[in-house]
C-alpha cells in the first residue's frame, strides 16, 4: 500500500520536476552560436576546399542605465506644455467652487492655456503651492507662467471670459 502511494505521488512529482528543469534550462540558456549550428562545407569533387570562417558582428557597447527621472509636479508638467497655466484652488463639495473650476477650465481652453485644479482638502497636494502663492481661501484662481510666477490672481468666483482675458494679458 505504501509503495503504491509513493509511486502515485513521487512519479508525477519527479516527471514535473524534470520537465520544469528542462524548460528552465531552455528558457535561460544562450542561443547556439552561428558557428556551431552552421553545416560543414560540402565538397563536390573540387580540390579547393578552403576552411570557412564565420565572423561575428561586433557587439555594441553597453548602454548606461538612465538615471531615474525626477518626479515633476503637475504644475511643472503643465508649464512644460504651456506658456501659462490657470490654477484653481477649490473645495470639491462647494457648489460655487465647482462652478469656478468649470469656468476657469473653459477660459483656459479658450486661449490654449494649461489648467490645474488643486483640491484644498488634500493637504499634500496644496501645501507647497498654497504657501508659495499665499492662497488663503477657496476658490482662488491664479494665472502662473514659467518660472512659477503668478501674474494674475482672483480670490473668489471668476467667469470664463475674465480668465481668458487674464491669460491673454499675461502672455502679451
Amino acid at each position: 500500500m505504501r509503495q503504491q502511494l509513493r509511486l502515485r505521488v513521487l512519479l508525477p512529482v519527479a516527471v514535473l520536476g524534470l520537465l520544469g528543469a528542462g524548460f528552465g534550462a531552455y528558457a535561460m540558456g544562450q542561443p547556439a552560436s552561428p558557428a556551431s549550428t552552421a553545416l560543414p562545407p560540402t565538397t563536390s569533387g573540387a580540390t579547393d576546399t578552403a576552411p570557412t570562417t564565420t565572423e561575428s558582428e561586433p557587439t555594441p557597447p553597453p548602454t548606461k542605465p538612465k538615471p531615474p527621472a525626477k518626479k515633476r509636479s503637475p504644475l511643472a508638467r503643465e508649464l512644460a506644455d504651456h506658456r501659462a497655466v490657470v490654477v484653481v484652488f477649490h473645495t470639491p463639495d462647494a457648489d460655487l467652487d465647482r462652478a469656478s473650476v468649470r469656468e476657469a477650465r473653459a477660459g483656459a481652453a479658450a486661449v490654449g492655456a494649461g489648467f490645474l485644479a488643486v483640491d484644498v482638502t488634500r493637504e499634500g497636494a496644496v501645501a507647497s503651492l498654497a504657501t508659495r502663492f499665499e492662497v488663503l481661501e477657496a476658490p482662488t484662481v491664479l494665472v502662473v507662467v514659467r518660472g512659477l510666477e503668478a501674474r494674475a490672481r482672483f480670490d473668489g468666483y471668476v467667469d470664463r471670459e475674465t480668465v481668458a482675458q487674464a491669460v491673454t494679458n499675461v502672455l502679451k
